[in-house]
Order: structure tokens, then sequence, then C-alpha cells
């Protein structure tokens, strides 16, 4: 058995996945598997995967018969995967070649982390970097001018757990801590992700209850900015790239429902429980006052805009 599953869930991904392989392929930590799951890709997704796992016998490619919806094939990765640890990795993000020794070191070295990552840098189309400005800590898209900041990577490093609650709640921008190694027995302790827009910090808030997250503090996760992204959907796009299953249903609410649950069942006492409640009480009423800036994606990454938090992680066009 490998010591780490990667699991890359993809939807016509033949623009972006080819590079995203190689730069796992070129990791200087080997032993993982990697599981690919294509959600019933239409372009040359499933000759690029073939391909490619003809090359190397640590990637298993697995075809559904038809388009499950972004989430459920995220999940979908998860529950193929055999290794006791696992990561996520959007097929449109990059890596550096020692991000995973990076990672796995920090849970070795750490028995009471349940989650490593590093900081992130933002990249574009052509995997460029994005000018980072020192002043103020954003990248900036040299064609738009837009800035961007990347999430801190202190979100959910502290030995509080309503702490590290209230951080995934109100700092986690981009959801980007969700694509770190996490430890699989606390994963399977989760609900995964609910199928809503937003529910990577769903998750997340629900792993922040569980035990810290730690970050290598060098930029060694690429996330790519391109024109498929998913703050650039409208809603009802958005809804066909989350579910294929046809079913009406309130974002808003079931993000609610999946952060009042997420003390549910979590070891952190009956005090801790009512004070999660109650921050979600406090932090669900500011977002609903709060709507506005819905078309700045950093707005948008705090829940205070239509795509919520599944953005840029569920960004692109990847169900």
């Amino acid at each position: 058995m490998p010591k780490l599953s990667i699991g890359i869930p993809v939807f016509n991904g033949e623009e972006f996945l080819p590079e995203l392989l190689d730069s796992l392929l070129a990791q200087t930590f080997r032993d993982f598997e990697i599981v690919i799951c294509d959600n019933a890709s239409s372009d040359c997704t499933p000759q690029i995967c073939g391909e490619y796992a003809s090359r190397d016998a640590r990637i298993r490619y697995f075809r559904n018969d038809t388009n499950l919806g972004a989430i459920p094939n995220y999940n979908r990765t998860f529950e193929l995967s055999t290794a006791p640890l696992f990561k996520w990795a959007a097929h449109d993000d990059l890596y550096h070649e020692v991000y995973l020794d990076a990672c796995v070191k920090l849970l070795d070295e750490n028995p009471d982390i349940i989650l490593a990552h590093t900081g992130g840098a933002f990249i574009d189309e052509q995997s460029e970097f994005l000018p980072f400005e020192q002043e103020t800590g954003s990248f900036i898209d040299p064609k738009t001018g837009k800035r961007y900041w990347a999430d801190v990577p202190s979100i959910g490093d502290t030995p509080v757990a309503i702490n590290r609650f209230w951080q995934v709640l109100t700092r986690a921008r981009w959801g980007t801590h969700m694509f770190g190694v996490v430890r699989r027995e606390i994963l399977q302790q989760t609900s995964l992700l609910p199928n809503f827009a937003g529910s990577d910090r769903a998750m997340l808030a629900e792993l922040a209850l569980l035990g810290r997250f730690r970050c290598a503090n060098e930029r060694l996760f690429l996330k790519r900015l391109h024109a498929n992204v998913s703050w650039a959907l409208d809603q009802n796009q958005l809804k066909g790239f989350l579910s294929t299953d046809g079913k009406r249903y309130s974002r808003r609410l079931r993000q609610i429902e999946a952060y009042f649950g997420a003390p549910r069942g979590k070891p952190i006492g009956v005090v801790s429980k009512s004070v999660c409640f109650m921050l979600v009480a406090a932090h669900s009423a500011k977002t609903t006052i709060q709507l506005i800036g819905q078309n700045d994606p950093r707005r948008a990454a705090h829940g205070y805009g239509w795509p919520g938090a599944l953005r840029p992680r569920l960004r692109r066009r990847t169900p």
C-alpha cells in the first residue's frame, strides 16, 4: 500500500491535466498512488489518462458512465483511494517538486497535526506566476489589474478547536487548505464535501474541530486562474457544474445546515459545541448582510458573493 493517495477529479481537462500529472510525477516524494476519476469527459481526457496510466503504474484511472456532478466526483476519488494519507488535486493546479515532501514531513514529525499544506501563489493560463506586491501582500493580474490574496498559511494552526473553527469560517478565502495532505482516519470522520457551492469550507470546518492544520511557509502550491473558473459562471451554470440531478436547492440553506452540523460528533465538549453554534449564527448573519462585491472573487471566496467558497477550487470546470 502506498503512503499517500492523490485524488484527481476531472471533466474535460485536456488543456491543463497533462501539466498537473507531470508536476506530480516529478515530486521528490515518490510513495503515492494517483486516483483519477473522469466525470464522463467528452474531450481527450480519457486518452490522456490512458497514456499516463500506461507509463506509470501508480496511476489508476476510473471513468464514470455519466456525469455525477463536481462534488460527488471529488468524494469518489477519496472513496476509491487506499493510503493512510490523502490529498485532492484539481486538474488545473500545479505543485513545486518538493510540495509532497514538505507536507508528509510535517505530518511525520507532528502527530497532533491532521492536515499539512504549504503557502500558495497564483499562476495564469500559461503557467506564469502572477506578480506579487510586497506592500499589499497581493498577487496582481497584469491583464486586468485585479488583486488576489492567497489564503493565510496559519489558518487552523492553533491548539484551540473553536479558534480553528472560526478561522476557517472567516479567513479561508479560497479554501485551498482542502488541497493539503490529510490523515485518512481523520477525513473519514467528516461528511466529506456536501453537495453545494461552498462545501470546501464546510468540510474544513469539520476538520478544524478534529485537529490542527500546519503549513510550510514556502509557496509550493500553485493555483491557476483562467477563463473557466467557477466564479465566472452564473447561478444556473454553477448548479449544473456542481450537480447533475436537476434538483433545485438553496445554497445558503445547505451551507448553514452544514456549519451548524459540523460540531456534532466531534470530541470538543458541550461548551465548545455551543460556542461553535453561536459563531455560525453570528457569521451567517454578517455574511447575509454583506451581499456586496459579488463580482470580486476575494469577497466571493469569503461567502459574500454568489459563488461561495467552492469557487476556484471547484473554480475550474472539473466535476
